[in-house]
């Protein structure tokens, strides 16, 4: 009787799990994986590389969850094979989405997408770069799994027909899954595209349901103290430091700021280390002064200790807050904006042409501290985003030919280093003769930076920036660092300067005392000397991500 039972189980299972459906969708599983890791060199060293170090609950662990998720697929692609066409249909349509979500993010910054891509995408993100992201991020390699699943699923025929309940009981599972182990994982393994976007999807909700929501610690204020200076940040987007021409570049994108630099006026560190390869987070960072020797960020700290807002009005500065590319406030949490004065989005600076808009921004700025000291001005400039063509007028096409494609491309390279030089030219011109500088009668103090280079596909890349290779080819963290003022600093510009030097540099301009700050920054570059210079780093993904995310050197 035993032995009967036993052969009728495995004849159950036989007849379950060895049939064309399980067998055509295990094949299309492991040729998934290869497929994207060949074209896309999805990799498993990362935890590979914390078994070397010992930390064998984070290794074994995510390892175990990426086998999870195949599993999960190949029971996805099964059931999709074995049920009726219009539930095909749907099974389906959802790989389309999640393949086609994923293998843009691939084609955009060489991975697959985070928690914080999502939220960026449906909370930070204007009608205008949604547009040109569809554009950037559109990736031909899509095609080859979509047309091979579709004519899996059309050629395929089942005697069996699984129900729109195992579909229901698919994604069930998986959200239960997710969920389960949501507490205890940063929400980005390596896995295949079909999971990666299921991943992102049903962790996100759970990652920032998670994240501390409480007060910034608090900062003291000075009511006795009154400000004698206007101080302004000025953090660009996209601007490569090695593409300036008073960085000794080879062509002459800044010529309005060397003649500055002839007057004595500005006072250039050269090429700096931005904090990370992404806007987000490299704002975020110069926002709190936290930098990437502090990260991965496991314990909140970037939305704990005090923000640059806070100082300033603690010392008796009105705040301004000018942003040249979104409508709504996106760095920090909203209760950040509680300390800012002066918030003017980006619909305040409305131009005709895309391209005049930082001209804008200066003519405000020249506004401000024209009239008044004791003004704190962070500006936000819309700079030369991706394509760069949309960055100038065609009249003022210098380096040609340029590029008039909507995604980067290593072929033509060279074409897009011609329309990013004319873009950055034309930008920084604008801008800075629309501040008045050299009409200036207030004490003045601006620093200048961006939030993070460009790759310009010079060494294969098909991304421009918050890739995860830059630990080759730093460019993405390339950034320039100077101030202009008409009051004689006296700094060392030799000293090695990151983004993490700037939040000091703000304090010691706001004559905060020293003992009082709340967080141990790193050097003011008003005291940072040639020989105080260190080797820099940069971080590369979520700066809450201990195994993916990387601290990586700029320095060689």
């Amino acid at each position: 009787m035993s032995h009967t039972y036993f052969q009728r189980l495995k004849k159950s299972i036989k007849a379950r799990f060895c049939n064309q459906e399980t067998l055509a969708a295990l094949i299309f599983l492991i040729g998934l994986i290869i497929f994207e890791a060949v074209v896309f060199r999805v990799a498993f060293r990362h935890y590979f590389g914390s078994l070397r170090r010992g930390e064998y609950l984070i290794g074994f662990g995510a390892l175990m969850i990426v086998f999870a998720s195949w599993a999960w697929a190949a029971l996805f692609f099964r059931a999709a094979l074995m049920s009726g066409y219009a539930t095909r249909i749907v099974y389906y349509l959802i790989f389309v989405l999640a393949v086609g979500f994923e293998y843009g993010y691939q084609k955009a910054f060489s991975r697959f997408s985070t928690v914080e891509d999502l939220r960026i995408a449906l909370f930070d993100t204007t009608t205008q770069q949604s547009l040109d992201g569809l554009r950037a991020y559109g990736n031909w390699w899509v095609i080859v799994p979509w047309v091979a699943f579709a004519v899996l699923l059309i050629t395929i025929r089942s005697n069996r027909r699984k129900s729109w309940g195992t579909l229901a009981l698919l994604l069930a599972g998986l959200v239960a899954f997710y969920s389960a182990i949501g507490p205890f994982i940063s929400g980005h393994f390596t896995t295949i595209s079909l999971n990666a976007f299921m991943r992102t999807v049903i962790t996100s909700p759970w990652k920032w349901a998670a994240g501390y929501r409480g007060p910034r610690e608090s900062v003291a204020p000075h009511p006795d103290h009154r400000p004698q200076n206007n101080i302004i940040l000025i953090i660009d987007e996209s601007v490569r430091g090695d593409h300036l021409g008073i960085n000794n570049y080879n062509r002459a994108t800044t010529p309005y700021l060397e003649k500055l630099a002839q007057q004595h006026l500005l006072y250039n560190w050269g090429i700096a280390a931005a904090g990370t390869t992404c806007s987000f987070s490299a704002d975020t960072l110069l926002f709190t002064g936290i930098n990437p020797m502090e990260l991965p960020d496991t314990g909140f700290q970037i939305r704990k200790v005090p923000n640059i807002f806070q100082y300033a009005r603690a010392m008796g500065y009105r705040t301004h807050f000018l942003d040249g590319q979104r409508s709504n406030f996106w760095i920090g949490t909203s209760a950040d904006q509680t300390y800012i004065d002066d918030w003017q989005p980006v619909t305040a600076f409305d131009s005709a042409d895309w391209y005049n808009r930082d001209a804008m921004l200066a003519k405000k700025i020249k506004e401000i501290v024209t009239n008044a000291t004791g003004q704190f001005i962070w500006v936000n400039k819309l700079g030369v985003h991706y394509p760069y063509r949309r960055a100038f007028p065609p009249t003022a096409t210098e380096w040609q030919p340029i590029d008039q494609t909507d995604r980067p491309d290593p072929a033509r390279k060279l074409e897009m280093i011609n329309t990013y030089d004319d873009a950055v030219k034309y930008n920084l011109e604008n801008f800075f003769q629309n501040l008045g500088i050299e009409e200036w009668q207030n004490r003045n103090i601006l620093i200048y930076t961006s939030d993070h280079g460009q790759t310009l596909s010079e060494h294969g890349e098909q991304h421009t920036h918050c890739g995860t290779t830059a630990d080759t080819f730093p460019t993405e963290a390339n950034v320039p660092l100077f101030m202009i003022t008409r009051e004689p600093l006296a700094v060392d510009t030799a000293y090695r300067a990151s983004h993490g030097n700037i939040f000091a540099t703000l304090l010691d301009f706001m004559d905060f005392p020293a003992g009082e700050r709340r967080h141990a920054y790193p050097l003011s570059l008003m005291k940072a000397k040639a020989g105080d210079s260190q080797t820099r780093y940069f971080w590369v993904g979520d700066p809450n991500e201990r195994v993916l995310g990387a601290r990586l050197k700029f320095d060689p």
